[in-house]
């Protein structure tokens, strides 16, 4: 009977296997799903395995709905999202880690506590100030009168354009970057601004990595907000287009989990590009699950 050390890493990595076909069985559900057809999407006892795959599936669900537009809108609005709130929320940290103002240990504590509001109670204000934003969408400049930035590829962009948990990230690996460099930039004659431009985020590009891979999901995968604040089609992103499977009469699961394979696609691809940079980052940041 094996024992010790060899046991135990045995035990370590049955359970690390268990874990992580826990894990991948959705994607592969999701993936076995479409390519069945709707009899064999919806029968019990469910079948693991097609019976015939049909990878017509993909180009009937790709097809059934404006599905390239939603693909480019997403596109759209996820890398503008993330952009901007790589810039804000870097700017921000720095400020929080490195520059001494009145207020900042409160203010501080104060973007942190945003962290335990639900998305849902945020959902009527930030609706309100998109409709009555003054000067914009026909409104005066009391906000009355028009519609704001509502329905529009802003309205989806400015509410996450600065992520408090990124700022915090940020803020925690800027921290973290020994203070000589600043001293020495100072001797240089490098002021602030330079410093951050020049010197702190070249260094903080695995903290950035996360920061906008979190803010890419985060945008990618947004349902309620765009489904809320917008009535356009052509502006609507993909998550908002699956809903065109589910129907009165009805949801064409196999049209579902083909549309869900090919929107879900890109963000799997783009974890396994940067997987590096995102465990740095975390790593760096002194950030543990």
């Amino acid at each position: 009977m094996v024992s010790g050390p060899l046991a135990a890493r045995a035990t370590r990595h049955l359970f690390l296997v268990i874990g992580a076909l826990v894990m991948l069985f959705p994607f592969y559900w999701m993936a076995s799903t479409s390519l069945k057809t709707l009899a064999e999407a919806i029968a019990f006892p469910p079948a693991l395995v097609p019976a015939s795959p049909r990878w017509e599936n993909y180009v009937t669900a790709w097809t059934a709905a404006p599905f390239p537009r939603y693909f480019a809108n997403t596109v759209f609005l996820a890398v503008t999202t993330t952009g901007l709130s790589m810039l804000f929320s870097s700017m921000a940290g720095f400020a929080f880690a490195r520059v001494r103002f009145p207020g900042r240990g409160i203010l501080f504590l104060m973007l942190i506590a945003t962290l335990m509001v639900p998305f849902e109670v945020q959902l009527i204000p930030d609706f309100i100030i998109i409709r009555r934003l003054p000067l914009l969408g026909g409104n005066d400049i009391f906000g009355e009168g028009g519609s704001g930035l509502y329905d529009t590829y802003w309205a989806q962009i400015l509410p996450w354009a600065a992520s408090p948990f990124a700022v915090f990230l940020l803020r925690q690996f800027f921290l973290s970057i020994p203070r000589d460099f600043y001293e020495a930039a100072q001797l240089d004659g490098a002021g602030l601004s330079q410093f951050y431009w020049s010197i702190a985020l070249p260094l903080a590009r695995p903290a950035l990595v996360t920061a906008g891979l979190f803010g890419f999901l985060g945008a990618w995968n947004s349902l309620l907000w765009p489904l809320i604040i917008t009535s356009s089609p052509d502006i609507r992103p993909i998550q908002v287009g699956l809903a065109t499977f589910s129907t009165e009469q009805g949801t064409q699961y196999h049209l579902l989990m083909a549309a869900a394979t090919f929107a879900i696609l890109p963000v799997v691809l783009l974890y396994f590009v940067a997987q590096r940079q995102f465990t740095e980052g975390i790593a760096s940041s002194g950030i543990k699950g």
